[in-house]
């Protein structure tokens, strides 16, 4: 599944590709990707450390420097670190955006709303921290962790008809290691100071797409400069997935289940295309300029339009006597929009329709402390125009049709849809440019249509399917 940002031609992509398999194709290496910059005093080496990892990274620093015009306060420095341990440093990363208990209570609200699985949610954050495969960031975020088989002194020395790494230095000058070191070097000098803990899924992949799509965009401007390719980079032509393998996309994004694998690759993908094309219009200055502004999917979906803060959305009634309270409060996004439609229903445009238009939504997972599975979702929307809201609420009702096949959806007499399952009451309502679906147990679903507790509201619970 595609989100709306339109991919550009591949063809320079694909020839540019088949030119970096393709060993032996030059006799001469061509020009570093850009001339070094003078290196900074030598520091003491530690006793054990790898002194070829420190240069290697301190110099692909240095050069990332240049190219974004950005100096780094804290140097970036390479350490060797194992599968295991840079996985740990990831979750820790992860466990700061978004704690456990709320990864855990926001699963159980994108499960009743069909968005996967109840780990999705940790699943999409851990995923993000991780980033690239092989090398990643340390907790704090300021120590590059380099698996031992990666970034090695004989990385690009060896033959070139018969290595693959060796046929990139060849045409590039540039060793694909470095490429991935690259990507962490931009992390350092553009990234805004860390989330807040718990974000929301949109400010998430809204700050993820920026993030990584700057990071891939000099990345790959650092691995081209030195054949002069630069406006093929900048233009959209070429993708992170179309070059070195796919090293600078994770494997997660084809490993993970079908929403986290969809919102990652906007993250890496489509962010890839918004970075790129507000770099091409004001270079790496104009991105840091729209990352402090763009802090939703509706924002960087829309480069055309300008930011806008999300509507306001009070959290639900909550009944009398219930216990419950909120557990977590999430939102989705034009793009959590987009991606969930499309899932639901197999349909690409119609999640695009569905989301255009987005406002603002709030998801509020409801629990009663020790019951957590016995708790009830409230997702509510807010559109531009009515009509936006009607494509969200007829969206909505096709996801339902779609997930329960041959099941039926009762036409309420306030307006409103319901569908009935013997666990769950799934209900859909729209007003104005506002639009509900809340996910409840029957007994709880029958006092949140009453949260009052006073005289019993006229709507009904609708007949349970037997």
């Amino acid at each position: 599944m595609r989100s709306r940002v339109p991919r550009a031609s591949l063809l320079p992509a694909m020839l540019l590709a088949a030119m970096l398999a393709a060993p032996g194709i030059a006799d001469e290496p061509a020009p570093a990707a850009t001339a070094p910059s003078p290196p900074a005093s030598p520091q003491t080496p530690v006793k054990g450390a790898d002194t070829h990892l420190l240069q290697a990274v301190r110099v692909v620093a240095d050069r990332i420097s240049d190219l974004t015009r950005v100096r780094a306060a804290v140097p970036l420095v390479g350490v060797r670190a194992d599968a295991a341990s840079r996985q740990a440093e990831a979750k820790a990363r992860a466990a700061r955006w978004l704690p456990e208990p709320t990864a855990l209570a926001r699963g159980r609200a994108w499960k009743d709303l069909g968005l996967g699985t109840g780990t999705a949610p940790g699943e999409l954050v851990t995923a993000l921290a991780a980033d690239l495969d092989g090398i990643g960031l340390d907790a704090e975020g300021r120590r590059l962790l380099v698996d031992p088989a990666r970034l090695g002194e004989g990385e690009g020395k060896a033959d070139p008809s018969t290595d693959e790494a060796s046929s990139v230095m060849l045409a590039t000058g540039v060793a694909p290691d470095e490429v991935v070191v690259a990507h962490y070097a931009a992390h350092l000098l553009l990234d805004l100071p860390a989330w807040p803990a718990p974000p929301t899924t949109d400010a998430l992949l809204a700050r993820a797409a920026l993030s990584e799509g700057g990071a891939n965009l000099a990345a790959l401007i650092f691995l081209f400069s030195g054949v002069e390719l630069e406006s093929e980079v900048v233009g959209g032509k070429l993708r992170p997935d179309d070059a070195l393998g796919g090293r600078l996309v994770p494997e997660s994004v084809r490993t993970s289940s079908a929403s986290v694998a969809s919102l990652l690759e906007f993250a890496y993908l489509d962010g890839f295309a918004q970075a790129a094309a507000l770099v091409k219009s004001g270079e790496f200055s104009r991105l840091g300029v729209e990352r402090k502004r763009r802090m939703t999917t509706r924002d960087v979906l829309h480069l055309d339009r300008p930011p806008a803060d999300p509507a306001e959305i009070a959290p639900p009634q909550i009944p009398s006597g219930s216990g419950l309270e909120v557990a977590d409060r999430d939102s989705l996004g034009e793009q959590g929009i987009i991606t969930l439609v499309s899932l639901e229903t197999g349909k690409d445009n119609l999640g695009m329709i569905a989301g255009d238009g987005w406002v603002g939504d709030a998801v509020f997972r409801l629990e009663a402390p020790g019951k957590p599975e016995e708790g009830a979702t409230v997702w509510t929307s807010v559109f531009a125009t009515e009509e936006d809201a009607k494509d969200m609420e007829y969206a909505l009702g096709r996801c339902l049709a779609s997930r329960f096949p041959g099941e039926t959806v009762i036409d309420g007499s306030d307006g409103g849809k319901s569908l009935a399952r013997g666990e769950k009451v799934y209900r859909l309502r729209r007003s104005g440019g506002r639009v509900s679906f809340r996910v409840a147990p029957p007994a709880l679903d029958a006092k949140l249509e009453n949260p009052s507790g006073g005289k019993a509201s006229e709507r009904r619970s609708p007949p349970q399917k037997k």
